[in-house]
């Protein structure tokens, strides 16, 4: 008989799989489904890249493909899509953890070449994680291959993958800082032991390599090797690097370092140009420091060169956001003076539009200027101008003032372009009108975007659409068909609002087709924060179980680094979700898993079995408890003792229960206050229990413990069950006498729960409603409930813990 799982695995071969303890458990509960006319298709999983999740064959249980067990799926999840070269760095990875042979060397260098190409191809940065097994990959080939001239890389090679190591991921980059340090000392150790005998590396490598480490916080040691470069050549790449590592120390904030690097210009004879001019003011106007800013937006600039446009943009905001309009004024009112060039004309137009001038305003500006230039066809405002304008216009959430800038601009004869079409939709999605930004990318899909501009709002677009009700799906689907066609990455927020569609159309194929193209290309926090939005998914009471069991299974399956509180949090999701099955496969899958730290430890164990004990599942218990007993990384312990007391007497074997308090009045540990209320229960719950209870109730005494109210309750319960009330009543009036805990609606509800017959039942009320009438009023506002075997019982919660 051939499953669903594989057409080439039998199903005692995938249990096989799966593990001794789970498998008469799982056809169990597979064929109980069938029963139950829940049509769930058993599908395969592809195996995932080693270092992040381990291969293995796990059931995907899904209600949504309507398939019978035996039927073999019409369709299989896309494979996993790496970066080219990537899966062999991670094979070397594996053979580490495994010692066991490593891919060949030749396989190793062609596989790290391939890698960085792609790279370069795609613009794409390198991150963490990957940067992580590029570098091991060439450690392991400097430590074994040295036998190759250049361990088999050649130095072009070393300056491609500095090159690709330029382009910053978000997150964690402390690899990026390494693997550059590592690869600049060896293209210097090759240099020089060639023919020139360079003693300092040429300028394309330092400038890769300064900015580097410039961003992932070395300024300093960068700057030392940018001085000695500022010794021979103060020039043009002399003056780039001086740029860099001002813009390192303007991102670490160190204002010491940055004016210290100003005076070692100065006495290099390093210019102050532009460039650095931009950088220094862009700074001080980010951080709203006001003299600053000024003082170093008005400081010579080498050959009386003027401010670059970009800097000008930030004096823009600077003064709007420190309401510094007049001296603006003064400074814009100076540029004009110069005649300045389109771009900064451009700049203009917008610090007019910011201190209040209307849209007719600067279209008089923008004659003045045509006629001030006559002859000068460059000075004409065109497209970018508007495009400036309306960006202005966003950033003050003015969609109704863009509007007019971009009829002002048709008013003008200017055919929008690529980045206008952008910030069309920009302020239509702030807005919310998401018609609207779906009628602008469909004009936008005709314009040629370089650099992939318009990624981050066509991102938000989908993620309003996916979030609007109802959901034009549609629309949804066609501009992810055009983002695959230009084989662009989502990024975790889109695939993120996609997966969670996907989910709630129970299309969970399609989930695991978008995680398998997008996710193995993200940084460890990019992935969770979309592993995230799935557990989310699964924690909302509003999806249905079968979705979230969908949700659960991709997730632990493609986020195989999941941690163990977040796969515990799950399983008491299912048991809270009244599924202790799929919350014991939950446990199942921790306690299979080959990376000891997503093991159970104790303290799951305990979740579990008060898991268990919820649900009353025998069958859950006995495989979850028979799993401990061969889990020899477990330490017996109090709470762990206390959680199967609870399970055993939930499941109606408080004799069992009783044996775990032997074990543990016999342990070093000894009871707590919450085992010695759960073995009250147990003996509330076993024949002639009354007899334990005594006993344990007499050593309590004669240690000198002061039992807590939930003691009392648990005592007084476990004699009411057996019959005893005048005992019970005894224990309570004796507890007002000697203690200064009083009587309240838990002590008197529990000994009325656990009392059972109409006749004693009354006996007790009539007593508890004389005695204690405010308790007793109280208690009667919870309402009374009738349980299956027909008696009456108040809802009171015991909140029995371990």
């Amino acid at each position: 008989m051939v499953s669903a799982i594989h057409p080439n695995i039998t199903w005692l071969t995938y249990t096989n799989l799966l593990g001794q303890n789970m498998r008469s458990h799982l056809t169990r509960v597979v064929f109980r489904r069938i029963l139950y006319s829940e049509s769930y298709a058993i599908c395969q999983c592809p195996n995932w890249p080693v270092a992040i999740i381990r291969g293995h064959n796990v059931p995907f249980l899904s209600p949504s493909q309507r398939r019978t067990l035996f039927l073999k799926p019409d369709r299989r999840p896309k494979k996993v899509d790496l970066t080219p070269g990537l899966r062999k760095m991670l094979d070397l990875n594996e053979s580490a953890s495994m010692q066991v042979r490593p891919p060949p060397a030749k396989d190793l260098v062609e596989a790290f070449n391939i890698f960085f190409r792609s790279k370069h191809q795609t613009r794409e940065p390198v991150e963490e994680i990957q940067a992580m097994h590029a570098f091991a990959t060439f450690r392991h080939l400097q430590e074994h291959n040295a036998e190759q001239d250049g361990s088999g890389l050649s130095l072009n090679d070393l300056q491609n993958a500095m090159d690709a190591l330029v382009r910053m991921p978000e997150g964690d980059v402390s690899t990026h800082n390494a693997f550059a340090k590592t690869l600049f000392e060896e293209i210097q150790r090759r240099r020089e032991a060639g023919p020139s005998n360079q003693s300092i590396s040429g300028p394309k490598d330092l400038l890769l390599y300064v900015s580097i480490i410039c961003q992932t916080g070395s300024t300093t040691e960068a700057r030392a090797l940018v001085e000695k470069y500022w010794k021979s050549h103060p020039g043009r790449i002399g003056r780039r690097l001086a740029a860099r590592v001002l813009e390192g120390f303007a991102k670490e904030d160190n204002e010491e370092e940055l004016r210290r690097t100003l005076t070692m210009m100065e006495e290099n004879r390093v210019d102050f140009d532009p460039r650095v001019h931009q950088v220094i003011t862009k700074h001080y106007a980010l951080k709203n420091n006001v003299e600053a800013t000024k003082k170093w937006y008005s400081h010579p600039i080498a050959n009386n060169e003027s401010p670059t446009p970009y800097t000008n943009t930030h004096i823009l905001r600077f003064c709007l956001r420190n309401n510094e309009l007049e001296w603006g004024s003064t400074v814009f009112r100076s540029i004009l003076e110069t005649n300045p060039g389109k771009k900064t004309w451009d700049v203009i137009f917008q610090w007019a539009a910011a201190i209040g001038k209307g849209v007719d305003e600067v279209d008089q500006m923008m004659r003045v200027m045509v006629r001030r230039n006559p002859n000068d066809e460059t000075l004409r405002p065109d497209i970018e101008t508007i495009n400036g304008l309306v960006e202005l216009a966003n950033s003050r959430n003015d969609p109704y003032t863009a509007e007019r800038y971009i009829a002002l601009g048709q008013k003008w004869n200017m055919t929008p372009n690529a980045e206008t079409y952008i910030l069309q939709m920009d302020y239509r999605i702030k807005v919310g009108d998401i018609a609207g930004a779906k009628a602008t990318y469909e004009m936008l899909r005709a314009e040629e975007v370089p650099d992939n501009e318009d990624l981050s709002v066509v991102f938000r677009l989908i993620q309003a659409l996916c979030a609007a009700r109802p959901v034009n799906f549609h629309s949804i689907t066609s501009i992810v068909a055009d983002l695959s066609e230009r084989k662009v990455r989502l990024d975790p927020d889109t695939v993120a609002a996609l997966c969670l569609l996907h989910l709630r159309r129970d299309e969970p194929n399609e989930v695991v087709d978008l995680l398998n193209s997008h996710t193995f290309h993200y940084s460890l926090d990019q992935r969770v924060h979309v592993r995230d939005a799935l557990v989310a998914f699964c924690l909302d009471r509003k999806n249905s179980t079968a979705r979230a069991w969908d949700a659960y299974q991709i997730f632990r399956q493609v986020f195989d680094e999941t941690p163990l509180e977040v796969r515990t949090l799950m399983m008491r999701e299912f048991f809270g979700r009244r599924r202790s099955d799929m919350a014991c496969h939950v446990f199942n899958h921790m306690r299979q898993h080959f990376n000891p730290e997503r093991r159970p430890t104790a303290e799951t164990y305990v979740a579990c079995f008060e898991g268990i004990a919820g649900a009353a599942d025998l069958e859950g218990l006995q495989m979850i408890h028979n799993t401990l007993k061969l889990d020899y990384e477990i330490e017996p312990c109090t709470r762990l003792y206390n959680a199967l007391m609870l399970a055993y007497t939930a499941c109606e074997m408080p004799f069992r229960s009783l044996e775990f308090w032997d074990d543990i009045t016999n342990s070093r540990e000894g009871p707590t206050y919450n085992s010695i209320q759960i073995v009250f229960q147990a003996c509330e719950a076993a024949p002639f229990g009354d007899r334990e209870a005594r006993s344990i109730w007499k050593k309590l005494s004669n240690m000198g413990v002061a039992p807590t109210k939930k003691i009392y309750a648990a005592y007084t319960g476990a004699l009411a069950r057996q019959g005893h009330f005048e005992e019970a009543k005894k224990v309570v009036e004796g507890m007002e006498r000697d203690t200064a805990i009083e009587v309240d609606s838990f002590l008197l509800g529990t000994m009325y729960n656990a009392t059972k017959g109409q006749i004693q039942q009354d006996e007790v009320e009539k007593w508890a409603s004389k005695a204690h009438p405010a308790a007793w009023c109280e208690l009667m506002e919870v309402g009374l409930s009738t349980t299956r075997d027909g008696w009456k019982e108040f809802k009171i919660d015991l909140d029995l813990k371990a």
